[in-house]
């Protein structure tokens, strides 16, 4: 896998650089060693980082495809010191396999939130392997977003790349990202601070936020108010915009099938 994680993006960004040196041949453009170092890095840069979030990923879905599933039992966590001064914990399991032998493992991850200990989790686990993989996915919730949001991201940055130096029409990618960015992030960002502000609030009418100033209560109160209608004029924006999409096409498409002889 560590080969897999350093030759992958290193073949790739020569077959970029190769395609945009013959693409400028082509169009008898300049070609230096100085404009292909750059751009170079920035590909090889993105590249190693799509091949590792899909390495990573490539892992639980193997494991879960061809290894022996367990119920395993969280019976500790190991703690790893990072350099940024916030230690990780690495669950440990226990389990017992097909021959009934009592064996003890490591996840295959750390993170900041470990798996609670005493909780019961599915692993898939293959004799002689050092480590367990986690298949409770509902206990790696923020790792499976956050992994899949940069492998989005990533994946359309990867996208354009290699139609850009294929030549060819990059734009449906700036249309997807644009969608993710109107569709999903800016009301996934509304919400979230609707939400947060409203806990708040409630938190603070409970009793639980005592020590709270009132002109934070009151901060948090004029942005829900202003919030809320925002957010609902929004969706009201992007649903009577699909509609004007949708007549507008299907007037064109008439207008198509109309015989004018």
């Amino acid at each position: 896998m560590g080969k897999f994680i350093l030759l992958t993006p290193l073949v790739f960004t020569l077959f970029i650089l190769f395609m945009n040196y013959r693409r400028k041949s082509q169009h008898d453009e300049t070609v230096s060693l100085a404009s292909f170092i750059f751009p170079g890095i920035v590909v090889y840069a993105v590249s190693s980082l799509f091949f590792g979030l899909v390495a990573m990923i490539s892992s639980p879905v193997i494991s879960f495809l061809f290894d022996t599933k367990y119920q395993a039992r969280v019976t500790e966590h190991k703690m790893m010191p990072a350099s940024d001064g916030e230690s990780t914990y690495t669950a440990v399991v226990e389990f017992k396999n097909d021959k009934n032998q009592q064996i003890k493992k490591n996840l295959n991850y750390s993170s900041s939130e470990p798996v609670e200990v005493g909780e019961i989790i599915k692993i898939g686990y293959k004799d002689g392997d050092e480590t367990v993989t986690n298949l409770s996915f509902e206990t790696q919730k923020l790792i499976i977003f956050a992994v899949t949001l940069f492998l989005f991201v990533l994946g359309l940055a990867m996208a354009w790349i290699l139609l850009y130096s294929l030549g060819k029409d990059y734009s449906i990618v700036f249309r997807i990202g644009m969608g993710f960015v109107v569709y999903l992030v800016f009301p996934a960002a509304m919400l979230f601070f609707i939400g947060v502000m409203s806990w708040v609030i409630w938190e603070y009418f409970q009793g639980k936020r005592n020590d709270m100033p009132i002109w934070a209560l009151r901060i948090c109160s004029l942005f829900v108010t202003l919030l809320i209608p925002a957010f609902l004029g929004y969706m009201k924006m992007l649903f009577s915009k699909e509609k004007r999409i949708i007549k507008s096409s299907k007037k064109i498409s008439k207008f198509k099938k109309t015989d004018f002889r």
